[in-house]
């Protein structure tokens, strides 16, 4: 009868098909229930499988916030996906039912799941490569991780996630500019310095181009390891900080007598501590 295939349509567009046959006899008694949907699912209110279906209202209400309406729950569904799909984000990557409820769940709007994205996940993922290998290698991060770091907060302490991807660039500068593989402590000892990607950049070229000068035995001095030139240069150990200018002292007396070491390292006299 069209009123049981009205129901039927109904259902299946807020993703309740399983109550058809549990709501034939009301519809049989009653076939007006379905010409408001409004109605017919206010009265499955209280149903497991509707609740399981707008998970997402429990949470809200349990968190002190208004429930959506059926077809706002859908319609905020479906701005989601689009949100996530028009990032470009991977195929089962935060698009489930489940997914879905838990962002309405916590109110988390279209608006800042994309500012989520495009401004954490994909800032990181389009980035330049080093980045995302360093979170992966430092963290054991999948990309289904990464994209957790920003997208999802229950996953995640937020700051935390911040601190690992600056942790994760402040590395990756390490191995590009200066051949150096940082550990965690090392990396995220820097991030809670505070220094930047740039200050990074900075500070490991300026090691990378004075490698021959800070990594060897020079008139007495023992060559300085990876961790003091980090801390010299970077100003987080001053006896560190020293060493490393008592070697450009050093450097050039011997420029100035004429050094052939010196001379191979022309132009980099003037190393600076980063970020002070």
């Amino acid at each position: 009868m069209a009123a049981i295939d009205d129901l039927k349509s109904i259902l299946n567009y807020y993703g309740l098909g399983s109550l058809v046959n549990s709501l034939s006899d009301k519809i049989i008694a009653d076939p007006t229930l379905v010409a408001s949907p409004d109605i017919l699912l206010f009265s499955i209110k209280d149903t497991p499988e509707y609740k399981t279906r707008f998970k997402g209202n429990e949470q809200r209400r349990a968190a002190g916030l208004p429930e959506l309406s059926p077809i706002d729950y859908i319609n905020t569904e479906s701005a989601l996906r689009t949100t996530l799909s028009g990032n470009s984000l991977p195929k089962g990557f935060y698009d489930t039912q489940d997914d879905l409820a838990s962002f309405i769940g916590q109110d988390i709007s279209p608006n800042e799941l994309n500012a989520r994205v495009s401004q954490g996940y994909n800032a990181v993922m389009q980035a330049e490569p080093g980045t995302k290998a360093e979170l992966k290698q430092l963290y054991g991060l999948s990309d289904g991780d990464i994209a957790a770091f920003f997208i999802d907060p229950t996953r995640f302490n937020q700051s935390d996630a911040i601190k690992k991807a600056q942790a994760a660039q402040i590395a990756s500068e390490a191995r590009r500019q200066a051949g150096f593989t940082l550990d965690v402590t090392a990396a995220e000892a820097l991030a809670t310095e505070g220094i930047t990607r740039g200050q990074a950049q900075q500070g490991f070229q300026q090691i990378g181009a004075t490698q021959e000068l800070l990594g060897m035995d020079l008139q007495g001095e023992t060559a300085l390891t990876q961790a003091e030139q980090i801390a010299g240069t970077f100003g987080t150990n001053q006896a560190a900080a020293q060493r490393i200018a008592t070697r450009r002292r050093k450097r050039q007396a011997s420029f100035e007598q004429g050094g052939g070491f010196a001379q191979t390292q022309q132009g980099m006299t003037g190393l600076n501590t980063v970020g002070q």
